[in-house]
């Protein structure tokens, strides 16, 4: 379901996506590439050693990163509450939603390895954010019930109403989600730590990119939303 979330970040950061240019430290250099990648990602933290390893890179590189995957996942989020017509204000809040979430991500990186083929190599341990199930299930309609009955309409109220009355409500509901979200930010926990393996290509001209496919599947585990780590 989270797939699309990240081919979508992906795509847009693509312009901005630095690459290591090779020497005799690569390894070394590809380890705080890695970590410093992760963290002006999830937690908007930008180090001046990651920064010197990366040719072209600005601060406001990095922080843009940080900005579009707030975005990206506020997004994914809000799809994932079942919100149809975010108005900006909504946007704005599951994006502070995210962004408390990130605040509490927890991953390490192992040294990379500098692989035979002239690749690198390293393994991520992330121990998966679990705070999207201590919502129930039934809390979803539950909600949209209660938003219909303070407006007082009915199911065939809702289904003849133009978009810009439907919007009112929905941005009710996801509100008092969000709020919900929030209020269980004391209780978050942690599930079983899975590890995945980050790989750098190096191109023709000696420098190195991420291969896209590990940090697709990093960002799908790094928030857990149905439970699967927990």
């Amino acid at each position: 379901m989270k797939g699309w979330k990240r081919a979508l970040a992906v795509a847009g950061a693509a312009v901005m996506l630095a690459a290591l240019a090779a020497c005799h430290s690569v390894a070394k250099d590809a380890t705080v590439y890695i970590q410093g990648e992760l963290d002006a990602t999830y937690l908007g933290n930008v180090s001046e050693a990651y920064l010197n390893v990366v040719e072209d890179m600005t601060k406001a590189d990095a922080q843009a990163k940080y900005a579009y995957n707030l975005q990206a996942e506020g997004e994914y989020l809000l799809s994932y509450l079942g919100v149809e017509l975010p108005t900006e204000a909504v946007y704005q809040r599951a994006e502070e939603i995210v962004g408390e979430i990130y605040s509490h991500a927890k991953y390490t990186v192992a040294d990379a390895q500098l692989l035979k083929s002239g690749d690198i190599a390293a393994e991520v341990t992330i121990s998966p954010i679990e705070i999207m199930t201590l919502i129930p299930e039934e809390k979803y309609a539950d909600t949209w019930q209660a938003v219909k009955e303070q407006a007082g309409v009915s199911d065939d109220q809702v289904a003849v109403m133009s978009d810009e009355e439907y919007q009112q409500l929905d941005e009710q509901y996801a509100m008092v989600l969000l709020e919900e979200l929030e209020g269980l930010m004391g209780q978050l926990t942690y599930g079983t730590d899975q590890t995945v393996l980050l790989q750098m290509k190096q191109d023709e001209e000696g420098y190195y990119t991420l291969v896209e496919s590990g940090m697709q599947q990093l960002d799908r585990i790094i928030i857990d939303y149905t439970g699967a780590y927990a």
